[in-house]
């Protein structure tokens, strides 16, 4: 009873904070400090997949995980809000936009443009936002002792409410309090683990003398050879390069002010995402020390490690943590999906009703899609971070680069180029799906490059011919100017 009302605290606690911070307008956040900036970038960031499901890869791969931390930290935060992110609210005030897909719309002059982004960003993030759901769902049932069906739907519910009567502002200002609670979740996690192993020295040197294994095949303190070094290396780049393009996150940079803000949200953002995902990272490593090499599924290894080194206290926190990495997520999710399709797809600015009647019906559609438990369903969940950087990822730095002075067609061709090549590897030659999808693959280790590569790599060969196609059109003289 006592756990069940802590969690119907937090609940409140949330949706009354997104009514307290509400901002004028439901799209754009308004002013807002430096400090829930840095949080709530982190929290929209990190999500219980992270926490959980990647904490758990470290215990079959070991500290060569760390690299993703290390990702995360330099090229998905201090490179973002160094390069990008100013440059991005540049963009996003002079083309008046509201939205990710508006700015990109409107600087290809193209309404088209706009809608296709629209509507591949809540096609996919839609159904990335259910297995969010989902996953706190499960986390939320086994420490209360309610039904998943319950849990799911009074999640849905909070978040649901959190995003309609909150906006944007009211969403930043959970995230930034949930990003909070990850932080103290996750450090007490890792100081319960150092106190187990014997402090940090000891634990990498015991991580150091195990025998090295088929996934970590230089030993638990160095890079695999071959697959498995190549495995982490894309989840380097699909977790810190491919973040750059997430709409989720780029709406975050309309909240600057200024130049110097950007730098000042730096330092604040690198370490929170440093202690949330690097301590999660190092005691995941850690835990094989803990629970030594029988744990079968990955999924299982933080739960257990919680179990059996947190104080019931401290597991509470920790589970407090969890949700919070998925529903700080989930309400980024459900704000771009509501805000693409009101806005991007509709072409409708969003009065009170219309948006909260949006938010109600993609949390609805989000719950209905956890329900399901589709192989489908989880693949386009786990490949939409790949998928959006390999339509968007090009095009956007090419605005920042290069302004609003490239054309339609280089726009289109550059998004189009990516995205189907990064389609067709996933169900042709990437072993992990096409082996699923079509039961075939690319022969080998070429069989195990992410999708990542082969989307960005032609996205940049479709800007370059694009590019060169719009100026050669350029120089042709038009038969009006002739006559």
């Amino acid at each position: 009873m006592i756990n069940l009302s802590i969690w119907l605290i937090y609940g409140i606690a949330l949706v009354f904070l997104a009514r307290w911070s509400k901002g004028h307008d439901v799209l754009l956040p308004g002013k807002v400090g430096v400090l829930i900036q840095a949080l709530a970038y982190v929290a929209t960031y990190v999500s219980a997949v992270a926490l959980v499901g990647f904490s758990g890869l470290c215990y079959r791969y070991g500290l060569q995980m760390l690299l993703i931390a290390a990702g995360n930290m330099w090229l998905g935060t201090w490179f973002v809000y160094r390069f990008l992110a100013w440059p991005t609210r540049l963009w996003q005030r002079k083309l008046k936009a509201r939205t990710p897909a508006e700015m990109l719309g409107t600087a290809a002059d193209s309404k088209l443009f706009r809608i296709y982004l629209g509507g591949l960003s809540s096609a996919l993030l839609i159904v990335y936002a259910s297995a969010v759901f989902k996953g706190a769902a499960y986390m939320l049932s086994g420490v209360t002792g309610l039904s998943v069906t319950i849990c799911l739907w009074s999640l849905i519910l909070v978040v649901a409410l959190s995003v309609s009567w909150g906006g944007l502002r009211g969403v930043l200002y959970t995230e930034a309090l949930q990003g909070g609670i990850m932080l103290v979740g996750v450090l007490a996690l890792l100081f319960a683990t150092l106190r187990a192993v014997g402090g940090p020295i000891e634990g990498i040197t015991s991580l150091a003398s195990l025998d090295a294994t088929q996934h970590a095949t230089n030993g638990f303190t160095a890079l695999s050879s071959g697959q498995g070094g190549l495995f982490i290396f894309s989840l380097v780049s699909v977790t810190s390069i491919g973040v750059w393009a997430q709409p989720q996150l780029i709406q975050r940079h309309f909240a600057l002010k200024s130049p110097k803000e950007a730098k000042r949200v730096i330092p604040f953002a690198m370490l929170s995402i440093g202690i949330v995902v690097g301590g999660a990272y190092f005691a995941g490593a850690l835990s094989r020390l803990v629970l030594g090499p029988e744990v079968k599924s990955v999924d299982s290894v933080i739960p257990l490690l919680v179990s059996r080194l947190l104080p019931k206290v401290g597991g509470q926190i920790f589970a407090i943590a969890i949700v919070s990495a998925s529903l700080s997520t989930a309400s980024a999710l459900l704000h771009i999906v509501a805000a693409a399709i009101t806005n991007d797809i509709l072409h409708r600015r969003p009065n009170n009703l219309i948006w909260k009647a949006l938010v109600a019906s993609c949390a609805i559609l989000s719950g209905i899609f956890a329900t399901k438990n589709s192989q489908i369903i989880a693949m386009i969940c786990t490949t939409s971070w790949t998928l959006l950087a390999s339509a968007i990822l090009i095009p956007y730095l090419a605005l920042l680069i290069f302004g609003d002075n490239l054309k339609k067609l280089t726009f289109w061709g550059t998004s189009l180029s990516g995205l189907a090549p990064a389609l067709a590897w996933y169900a042709l030659a990437f072993a992990p799906t096409s082996q699923k999808i079509m039961n075939l693959s690319a022969p080998g280790i070429i069989g195990s490059i992410h999708p990542f590569f082969v989307g960005i790599a032609c996205s940049m060969l479709g800007f370059g011919f694009f590019m060169t196609l719009e100026k050669a059109f350029s120089k042709i003289p038009l038969m009006d100017n002739e006559a």
